[in-house]
Parts: structure tokens; C-alpha cells; sequence
């Protein structure tokens, strides 16, 4: 080998010690939080709170923060998997509903016990919060013949549903476009049960849809047919 070629390689060498390799990080969450974390929020703030676990289950939390405004994060953890934290925005019409059940119940200021006789852990465990004024209220039960509680459970599950539906299809979309379609009739089928809380959620998701050539012809028709189902409240 010539000097110059060793020349050469010397020089390559003392420029790749001097170079900083990259930082590789692991991702072990994806995150995107808005808004103060709880123990940032003020005692008067009001804030309502939910956690549904169940070590059983393929998804084994699944939890709701969220402030007066209805601004907040939507949590949840699979089997074996990390946890996903998503931004979250609970509409007027729904954050009515809940406000209604709550005063319904009387839940700062009354003392029942929600939780049935029996014990049902099986079942999972349900949390439930609200902070408002000055007072905050937290209750645990696994099953309850309370109405209205159970009213106000179904609500916060139908908000867990519908941001866990939305969460499956924008990944979906990005990474196997082919199985849109599947996500899409697993929607229609929460339509059609009541599990989503609040069907106008899903519009400005849709539309882009009915508009996207990457994911397949029959996906983007079906989007339209829901999009014309949540226009007239039918399905």
C-alpha cells in the first residue's frame, strides 16, 4: 500500500473518532399529553377522572384524564406491551351527559356506596374521580346495580372505545392499509351497539379517508356510507 493511501486511512480514522456518533433512543411510549398532569392542576381546577383494569384482558388499562374543558389523555396498556398516551378531547355534548350523571348522583357530596354486595373482581376494577371546588371524591367497585352509576360507567367506556378505534386506524393506516376495511366494519359494528360516545368524533377522520387512493377503494366508499350514517344519526 502507498503512502498516500495509508495517509489516507489515517485521516478517515481520526475524523470517525472525532465524529459523534448518533444517540439512539428507545421508544418505549409514544406520548402526546396537553394541558397540566394532575399534580400540576389546582385544587379548585375541576377534573374527572377514570381507570378500568383488568389483568385478564388483552388490554389491561385503559384510563381518561381530563379537565372541565374536556382537554386531557386517553391511556391504556396492552398484554406484554408499552403503555400508548394519547391527547384526548371529550366534546361539550358528551362532557353534558357526564355532568348530568354526576349531579344526578350527587357524587361530591353524598357517601353510597356503589359497589355491590357481592364481590365481582373477575370483572376488573373500576375508578372513578372528579375534583370540583375544592372537593374531590374517588370511588372503586368491580359491579354495581347503582343506574346512573352505570349509566355514568358505559359513558367513560364509550369514550375508551372510540379513542381506542381511532388510535387502531390511524396506525393501521400508516403501516397496513389493507386491513382498513376491517377496522372499518369493527367501527360500524360500535355504531350500531352504542359503544361509541360520540359518533361526530370520528367526521374529520372519515373524511380524510373517503379521500385517501393509498388504502383500498372499498375502505374509502364505507367511509362515505358511515359519514352518511352519523349525518342522520341512523344505524
Amino acid at each position: 500500500m502507498s503512502k498516500l493511501n495509508i495517509s489516507v486511512c489515517v485521516l478517515f480514522l481520526l475524523l470517525m473518532l472525532l465524529i459523534p456518533l448518533p444517540t439512539v433512543v428507545s421508544q418505549t411510549k409514544l406520548e402526546i399529553v396537553t394541558g397540566a398532569k394532575e399534580h400540576e392542576r389546582s385544587p379548585g381546577e375541576t377534573f374527572y377522572h377514570y381507570r378500568f383494569e383488568n389483568q385478564r384482558f388483552t388490554t389491561q388499562v385503559q384510563e381518561l384524564e381530563f379537565d372541565a374543558g374536556g382537554h386531557g389523555v386517553f391511556r391504556f396498556k396492552r398484554k406484554d406491551q408499552v403503555e400508548i398516551v394519547n391527547q384526548l378531547q371529550v366534546t361539550a355534548t358528551v362532557l353534558e351527559e357526564i355532568n348530568s350523571i354526576f349531579s344526578e348522583l350527587n357524587f361530591l357530596s353524598g357517601s353510597a356506596d356503589y359497589q355491590h354486595k357481592k364481590d365481582f373482581s373477575h370483572l376488573g376494577k373500576t375508578t372513578i374521580s372528579l375534583r370540583r371546588g375544592g372537593k374531590e371524591r374517588i370511588v372503586t367497585l368491580n359491579y354495581t346495580e347503582n343506574p346512573a352509576m352505570s349509566r355514568l360507567i358505559q359513558i367513560f367506556r364509550n369514550i375508551a372505545t372510540q379513542e381506542n378505534r381511532i388510535f387502531e386506524i390511524e396506525t393501521i393506516r400508516l403501516s397496513d392499509s389493507i386491513s382498513i376495511p376491517a377496522q372499518l366494519r369493527l367501527l360500524e359494528g360500535e355504531f350500531k351497539s352504542g359503544y361509541i360516545a360520540d359518533p361526530q368524533r370520528f367526521v374529520p377522520l372519515l373524511n380524510e379517508l373517503r379521500l385517501d387512493e393509498a388504502i383500498p377503494l372499498i375502505a374509502r366508499n364505507h367511509a362515505e356510507r358511515l359519514l352518511q350514517m352519523i349525518k342522520k344519526g341512523k344505524w
